[in-house]
């Protein structure tokens, strides 16, 4: 009979044959060893060698309840995978024998727990195979438990083939069950009375440890799915807490170019509401971005990164200029998954970097104007004088010189004109700061101008919102909307639409006030020179109105913004902050 038959079936051994060979073992005679089975002459010299009395078992000590109770909790998840085999067990064995017990121990061999027929818990065992009870073989011999954790693999141990012969009256199958690193974390026997062996019980209680060891594999891989998901849910938590506390904008997008996060600093750069931006292609979501193709699109198509491009977009409310830095996002096998973009608002930067250098200019013109002005003004004034008194001399009669002294008189004052124009980029007037209503303020504007905008058919329109009270000096703001209007006027020629707008920015606290026409609109190239002291495209233009009005914002602590496209318009936007105190 072969190994393998014997352990599948348990037949029924010739127990008085066997009980001669246990005799002559213990008498220190030699034993055919073909006639027992290899696992149990190995057993008979393992307790042998380590001095177990055949005929008499030690003291046993039993572990304190708290300790139990300890080891019990150990393996609790066993413990819950084995409760629905145990009336499998039960119900097998009972066909063949009223009489059972049913243990399980740990890998120290202590019994955790048992189970019982009535007639075996009523009569007991001669062994008291009860909680706490440790049953390795240095202390009881070979069985079901003890010989188990020696070998690690499956046993039957029936009748006398226990070295230790109170027990020979049983018959014990027991397995071990592994924990998911391989090592015994348990085992699991059943008692018999000997002769009453089921040919079932020992593939039953195999089949039984590797169901539990399937299930604790399954703990294992919900416990670590549930923990890689709690660590994935801190990862993503610790992600929104940092990228929401960065100033940058940080969008990412997936392989397909979807946003698959979109933080709140990019929410305040687009102005768009969190919920809004999940899930959307990137040019869905950031329609008004000049550039055909975005650069994380880009990022994700060529798989290279961008660092620091500068470029312009436009929310609903203002013009922004941002620092792009992109990455590229790969996956465990190397192949790109998406892109990640930081956007850095430099807008204010840049406008500062323009307000300083249009400062620059105005002081190199000032220095100019002070230095100028005295020399040219008192020459001019003495010509005009000597004009003046020719003009009187000539009186009323009819000389050809009386015209030349008249046009030399008016270029005099032109000229003069001009110099004042200079003197004020030189001393600019400090503005005298009220409260004021800017609404009202381009009501009276419009009431004056709209006379000079019909003689040239120009329709004068206004669209005023509901804006607060604003402390500015309203003449030099008018003078501010006059030199505007007269260069919207110029550009129009005859015809055409003079609107101005007036809106409340609440994210900035600024006033908004737009001067808006449908002219040609401004040439990209010379889009960057506005506002330069000089610089004018008017044949008879001295280049010096928008200087001084940007100077004008300037000292009110606001800015000014061109947007113009070629055939479409020009729109020049006043930006005054409502809460600087002046």
């Amino acid at each position: 009979m072969s190994d393998f038959d014997r352990l599948v079936s348990v037949p029924h051994l010739n127990q008085s044959m066997l009980y001669a060979k246990w005799q002559e073992f213990i008498n220190g005679e030699p034993v055919d060893t073909g006639t027992v089975f290899h696992e149990t002459f190995a057993a008979w010299q393992r307790c042998k060698e380590m001095g177990i009395n055949p005929y008499q078992i030690k003291d046993i000590v039993k572990l304190p309840e708290r300790e139990l109770a300890r080891r019990r909790s150990r393996l609790q998840d066993i413990f819950s995978l084995l409760e629905p085999h145990f009336q499998t067990i039960e119900r097998t064995v009972s066909a063949h024998s009223s009489t059972y017990t049913i243990t399980v121990a740990d890998c120290e061999g202590y019994i955790l727990e048992v189970r019982s027929d009535q007639d075996t818990e009523r009569n007991g065992l001669n062994f008291p195979f009860y909680p706490g009870v440790c049953v390795t073989e240095r202390l009881v011999g070979n069985n079901g438990i003890g010989s188990v954790l020696q070998t690690g693999k499956p046993l039957a141990v029936i009748g006398a083939e226990h070295y230790v012969r109170i027990f020979h009256r049983w018959s014990c199958v027991g397995a071990p069950i592994l924990d998911s690193y391989g090592n015994i974390a348990a085992v699991i026997t059943i008692y018999t009375p000997c002769g009453s062996e089921s040919p079932y019980t020992f593939s039953l209680m195999v089949a039984v440890a590797k169901a539990v060891e399937a299930g604790i594999r399954q703990f294992l891989t919900e416990r670590q799915l549930k923990d890689i998901r709690k660590t994935l849910s801190q990862l993503v938590q610790q992600r929104d807490v940092i990228f929401n506390d960065m100033t940058q904008g940080v969008i990412i997008l997936n392989k397909d170019g979807v946003v698959t996060f979109f933080n709140a600093a990019a929410q305040r750069i687009w102005c768009i509401p969190p919920d809004e931006a999940g899930g959307k292609s990137i040019e869905n979501l950031l329609k008004n971005c000049p550039r055909k193709e975005s650069l994380l699109n880009k990022t994700i198509r060529e798989g290279k990164p961008f660092t620091n491009i500068e470029c312009k977009c436009r929310n609903h409310l203002h013009d922004k200029i941002l620092l792009v830095n992109t990455s590229v996002l790969r996956d465990e096998n190397n192949n790109i998954n998406g892109a990640i973009g930081i956007f850095t608002d430099v807008t204010d930067l840049r406008r500062q970097e323009a307000r300083i250098r249009e400062q620059e200019k105005l002081a190199v013109v000032g220095q100019m104007a002070a230095g100028m002005a005295h020399e040219i003004r008192n020459p001019l004034t003495s010509v005009r004088g000597f004009a003046q008194l020719i003009k009187e001399k000539i009186g009323e009669q009819n000389n050809p010189f009386k015209e030349y002294v008249e046009i030399m008189i008016q270029e005099i004052d032109q000229a003069d004109s001009f110099i004042n124009n200079f003197l004020q980029l030189a001393r600019p007037t400090p503005p005298k700061m009220q409260v004021c209503s800017v609404n009202d303020l381009i009501k009276n504007f419009v009431r004056i101008f709209e006379n000079q905008a019909f003689l040239q058919g120009t329709k004068v329109l206004t669209d005023l919102r509901e804006v607060p009270p604003l402390v500015i000096d309203s003449a030099q703001i008018k003078q501010v909307l006059l030199n505007l209007c007269q260069n919207a006027l110029q550009a129009l020629g005859q015809g055409g639409t003079l609107t101005l707008a007036s809106s409340y920015q609440a994210d900035t606290r600024e006033i908004r006030v737009d001067v808006i026409d449908n002219g040609p609109g401004i040439p990209p190239e010379d889009l960057d020179k506005i506002g330069t002291p000089f610089y004018t495209t008017k044949d008879k233009g001295t280049g010096l109105g928008l200087s001084i009005s940007y100077a004008i914002v300037d000292r009110h602590k606001g800015r000014v913004e061109v947007d113009s496209k070629v055939g479409q318009g020009t729109r020049f936007s006043i930006y005054l902050p409502v809460d600087k105190q002046f």
